[in-house]
This record gives structure tokens, C-alpha cells and sequence, in this order.
């Protein structure tokens, strides 16, 4: 098996032999496997195991075999006990589920701590049949029709070439210890339905049933990355991104056919299910204005485009400028300078410049998102505009008005960054020094 293993890493270009790696072990025969290859090859490596405390003295027990087999063997070890019932409980979702995330999530905390390559995991031929079977019967595309990926960012699974019975005849031949996991015989979880009774009725059918669902999933594989390569060039026709927006052709997207599988693949990475997918299409003739949320993302039909923004915590969030103060990098990046008013001044044209007298200034300056009800007084105005009314003139998009930041003397707008100042602080024969601000690109 190692030189099958080791030909597959570099057929997959898995990792460099350089390479820093996590190696998940649980203790079952298909991790305590993986790492005496590992071993075997003399890869740089540290072990992570997960305690979710699900089946008490088991689960201990394995803490406990996992400590003592590394530390005779002189491999660094990581061990992270979770709470997983009280997690589930929290989150609303699955047992199942709440221990994936919560070791996904240490891994990569772990990961980056250790400024290791790559995260390793033990799944196996039989893993990416089940997911297969488990994604169809949640209904998928074509990715999860694939199966489980050999390489998923910085996650790599080097054992998709072995079979469950393979990896179990080596551990028996090579007298390698493991545990038994008792919950893997449970017929409360979906995975061992599909495991115990779905691909036994399967192989009933067809005894190769395992090694032709193998072959479909290489298949889907490959025709997944002409898709994507098409995707990307729909992606380049009908989408633009900018530093906080991004937008989708309203136009364009229309022409797409088949219209909805192609919108979803636009969408999904924004965490937009096919139900909002859906609807999303249904709306792409009817009139600007209506949102759509994601868990991360907000989506507005605007009169052209789809304009989609991250969801952020930012309404709330004041900055205080000091009159000393010449940068600020955040929330976003000025340049302030103090100068005396002298005949040669000219004001600049530039939306993203502007300039103040400094003596009608209240220090320090506040720099936050507007709210609803507030005015100013538009440069070149006599009476107070409220600022939703001055965005509405300006046909800024909800998007734009949200990320549109104004800088405040006191209670009063200075300036709608990027817009316009308000006439009570410009510039006038009786300035003396002058408060040039500018942004910084």
C-alpha cells in the first residue's frame, strides 16, 4: 500500500515533502493507518485528535490510546475536548453536524498557530461513495455528485484511492492497533443508514456497485472542471467587483441559459440557497429596490445590476479624528493637513478632496455610518436637505448609501464623503487656516 499512497500524493500534487502538515486522527483503522504511512515515509507531521465526549468512557478511552501511542512514538500531539450535545443544542443543527464544524474550525485555528501547510484527514474511498449518496439524497450539483475532494484548499485527503476493506486487511496484516467507534454501528445517523443498509441494497443489484460509483465520481470530477472553466468565463461576462460591491449585470444575467443553474452558481458562494436562487430570478424583472439576505451577504435588484454587499456590524461604529491627527487607515484611509490661507488657494474638484475652515471645526471629528433623519446643508444650499433626500438626488444605490461614510463636527455633517461638504464649514474670505483632507486610494 505505501507505494500506491505515495504515487497517489504525487500523481495529486498533494504536498511537497517540504511541506509542513496536521494529521486528524481519530483512532479508527482508517486514521491509525494513515499515520503509520506516515510515519513510514518520514513526512513532517503533527497529530490532532477530537474529544466530543459523546460516548463517555469510549471516547475517553480513545483520548487516552491516541496519547499514549504518539507519545511512545515520539510524535507531537494536539488534543481539543469539546462539549458537542450543549453546541448542537446552541446552533440548532445535528450531532452530526456540530462535530464537523467544531473540528473543521480547531483544525484551521490549529493549522495556522502551528503555520503548518495543510490539514490531512483519513477519508477513504467508501467516505466519498456515502457523500455521494448523501448529497444526492439532499439533492446537489454536479460537485457534490463528485464526492469528497482529494484537495479542498488547505485541506488534502491522500487515502480517496483505499477502500474501507482494504485499509482494514493492512491494519490486520501489519498488526496495527485502532479502536472500534460504536456510534459508526448506530442506525440514528444518516451516514450509517447509507453504510449498513442503502449500499448493501446497492451491491445486491451490483456486487461492483462500490468500484463503478469510484469510477463515476473521477468522472464527475474531471467534467466538474470544464464547468467551472465555463462558469469563470460567465463570471468575467456578467460580474464586476469593486473594493466593498459587487455587481451582476441584470441584462446579461437574463441571457443566460439554462437562467437559474447558472445564477445559483453565481450566488451559492455568496450564501444564497436555491430556494432564494429562485426567487432572485423570478425578480430580476420587477422594480429596483428589493434585498435579499444570505447568513453573510445582502443581495439589492437594482435597476441594472445586482449589487451584493458582505453584512457588517459598521452602523454603530464611530472613529474619532484628533486635530492633530494627520492618517487614518480605518474605516477607511485620510490624509489631513493643516494650511494657512494664502491668495494662491484653489479648491479642489475632486469628489474624494475637500477642504474646511478650520476655526468652525469641533475636534474631535467623528467619522460614522448616517442615519435615517439627519440633515446638512448641501454645499451651494441655503436651507438644511436630509441626507436620505441628497442620496436619492445623487441615484445612489442602497448598497452605495450604506457604505457612504460622513464625517461629523459634533452633531453636524461635515462633509458626505465622497459627495459633497456642507456649506456652514467651507471656505470664505474671513478663513485663516484651511483643513485639506483627502482620501487615500
Amino acid at each position: 500500500m505505501i507505494d500506491t499512497f505515495q504515487t497517489y500524493i504525487r500523481d495529486e500534487k498533494l504536498f511537497a515533502k517540504t511541506d509542513k502538515l496536521v494529521l486528524a486522527v481519530s483512532g479508527g483503522a482508517d486514521s491509525m493507518v494513515l499515520l503509520k504511512l506516515f510515519q513510514q515515509c518520514d513526512y513532517e507531521f503533527c497529530v490532532a485528535h477530537c474529544n466530543f465526549k459523546l460516548r463517555g468512557a469510549e471516547s475517553d478511552g480513545e483520548e487516552v490510546f491516541i496519547r499514549d501511542y504518539c507519545g511512545e512514538h515520539g510524535i507531537e500531539l494536539f488534543v481539543k475536548q469539546f462539549d458537542t450535545r450543549e453546541y448542537a443544542q446552541l446552533e440548532g443543527i445535528s450531532i452530526e453536524m456540530a462535530a464537523r464544524d467544531l473540528r473543521y474550525t480547531w483544525f484551521e485555528e490549529l493549522r495556522q498557530q502551528l503555520q503548518s501547510d495543510y490539514l490531512v484527514t483519513a477519508h477513504h474511498r467508501d467516505d466519498l461513495i456515502e457523500t455521494m449518496l448523501i448529497n444526492l439524497s439532499r439533492g446537489t450539483g454536479i460537485r457534490g455528485l463528485s464526492g469528497i475532494q482529494v484537495k479542498n484548499g488547505t485541506v488534502i485527503r491522500p487515502f480517496l484511492f483505499a477502500s474501507r476493506e482494504e485499509i482494514l486487511a493492512y491494519a490486520e496484516i501489519n498488526k496495527l492497533p485502532y479502536k472500534h467507534d460504536s456510534s459508526n454501528d448506530e442506525l440514528i445517523y444518516q451516514r450509517n443508514i447509507i453504510r449498513h443498509q442503502i449500499i448493501p441494497l446497492f451491491e445486491s443489484i451490483n456486487p461492483a456497485f462500490r468500484k463503478n460509483a469510484a469510477k463515476t465520481a473521477a468522472i464527475l470530477k474531471e467534467t466538474a472542471v470544464v464547468y467551472q472553466q465555463r462558469l469563470d468565463e460567465i463570471s468575467v461576462e456578467v460580474k464586476s467587483a469593486g473594493k466593498d460591491l459587487i455587481r451582476l449585470n441584470i441584462e446579461k444575467l437574463k441571457a443566460l441559459q439554462p437562467k437559474r443553474t447558472l445564477l445559483f452558481e453565481l450566488l451559492h458562494g455568496y450564501g444564497f440557497n436555491s430556494e432564494q436562487v429562485q426567487e432572485i430570478a423570478d425578480a430580476l424583472d420587477a422594480e429596483a429596490g428589493k434585498s435579499f439576505f444570505s447568513k453573510t451577504h445582502r443581495l439589492v435588484k437594482d435597476r441594472e445590476e445586482l449589487q451584493i454587499t458582505e453584512l457588517t456590524d459598521s452602523t454603530s461604529q464611530r472613529y474619532y479624528i484628533e486635530e492633530d491627527c494627520e492618517t487614518i487607515s480605518e474605516p477607511i484611509s485620510l490624509q489631513l493637513e493643516t494650511i494657512d490661507k494664502s491668495p494662491a488657494f484653489r479648491f479642489s474638484t475632486n469628489p474624494m478632496v475637500a477642504d474646511f475652515d478650520l476655526a468652525k471645526l469641533q475636534f474631535p471629528l467623528i467619522l460614522k455610518k448616517w442615519e435615517l433623519g439627519e440633515y446638512f446643508v448641501p454645499l451651494g444650499m441655503n436651507n438644511l436637505k436630509k441626507l436620505s433626500d441628497f442620496f436619492i438626488d445623487q441615484k445612489l444605490s442602497i448598497p452605495e448609501k450604506e457604505s457612504t461614510w460622513i464625517l461629523y463636527s459634533g452633531k453636524n455633517v461635515v462633509w458626505v464623503i465622497g459627495h459633497r461638504i456642507d456649506d456652514r464649514f467651507k471656505i470664505t474670505k474671513e478663513t485663516q487656516q484651511v483643513l485639506h483632507i483627502s482620501t487615500i486610494q
